[in-house]
């Protein structure tokens, strides 16, 4: 077994220099994940020459763990957001998921990046250790709403495989994050831009915009932070530390295992339980793929690390007692 992602087994994945000299550019932007590489690709695009500096490896860190699912369907119920927050906020909330993964399909279909992409349901079930009646309410709101609001979903008695109740959301999708990066990350070299590898962003000046990594700085009108936790910036140091206490990092771990090929559908899954379980499958050749994840808790709230991973394996082994575990990882949310 792989203590590593199933993603960072692409090969050829692209490499790129370190920050060697002063530059002026339009935009930098920090960090090089999804997030900041596809930031990056769409600036350029629109006639800004651009920097990207990451601090290590791009795709390296959060976005090399993640399990790739594509979906406006938040942590927090649709229900909880309408109860919360009202009809039109939840709606806005969703709205935004669906504007990022059609702003991604119309980056993959115009440049035909091959990264496995495609649109497949989620069912989100009751819990298989839940209250079912309790649980079938929760999910007949989120259906209710969903509906309301204008977005495809489905009440299910019984979801495919698990035979519990759930939603069915249409339009989300699944893609493969490393290929995608790979691809994008080598069209912003270049007519004046720049993708730097091993080199920090880290200290920012505010007049001139200013960002300096090692010995070398590079100037900008704009500056576009795209990490996992946010940077200082050119924030003041109290607003900064104020900033940082209501932040709420959690840690997942997630089991990667070979399938019979055929025994589930291609989709995503996740349940209702807390914390809960979330689920992709993948054809394969000659056999099929499934992620599992789950066991979040507060990131340095768990002493033993390894607990989390002989929970995950026991639920593998309730839900699909066939799949061979092939690799783990842990990622940050």
């Amino acid at each position: 077994m792989k203590s590593m992602s199933c993603w960072l087994d692409t090969p050829n994945l692209p490499k790129f220099p370190s920050l060697t000299r002063d530059l002026h550019v339009d935009v930098v932007v920090v960090g090089g994940g999804i997030t900041g590489i596809t930031a990056a690709y769409l600036f350029k695009k629109s006639g800004y020459k651009v920097a990207l500096v990451e601090r290590q490896r791009c795709g390296h860190v959060d976005s090399g763990q993640t399990t790739a699912h594509l979906t406006c369907v938040t942590d927090k119920r649709l229900h909880e957001l309408v109860s919360d927050f009202g009809k039109e906020s939840a709606k806005a909330v969703w709205e935004a998921g669906f504007a990022a993964i059609d702003q991604m399909a119309a980056i993959i279909t115009n440049e035909k990046l091959k990264c496995d992409f495609k649109w497949v349901p989620n069912y989100l079930y009751a819990s298989l250790k839940g209250h079912a009646k309790k649980e079938r309410e929760g999910l007949e709101k989120d259906t209710q709403f969903a509906q309301e609001l204008g977005f495809e979903a489905e009440f299910l008695d019984s979801i495919p495989y698990f035979k519990q109740p759930g939603v069915r959301f249409s339009n989300q999708a699944k893609f493969h994050p490393l290929k995608y990066l790979s691809a994008l990350a080598r069209m912003i070299p270049g007519k004046g831009s720049y993708l730097f590898e091993n080199a920090a962003a880290e200290t920012f000046e505010e007049k001139p915009l200013t960002v300096h990594s090692g010995s070398h700085k590079i100037r900008c009108d704009y500056i576009f932070l795209a990490t996992h936790t946010p940077l200082m910036g050119t924030t003041g140091l109290v607003s900064a530390t104020l900033f940082q206490t209501k932040l709420s990092l959690y840690t997942s771990y997630v089991l990667g295992a070979s399938l019979p090929r055929g025994l589930l559908p291609e989709a995503s899954f996740w349940d209702t339980g807390n914390p809960y379980y979330y689920l992709r499958t993948d054809r394969r050749r000659g056999f099929d793929f499934a992620i599992l994840g789950g066991e979040d808790h507060k990131t340095g709230q768990e002493r033993d690390t390894e607990l989390p991973y002989r929970r995950l394996k026991q639920m593998l082994r309730e839900i699909l007692p066939s799949a061979e575990v092939t690799h783990r990882w842990s990622g940050g949310h």
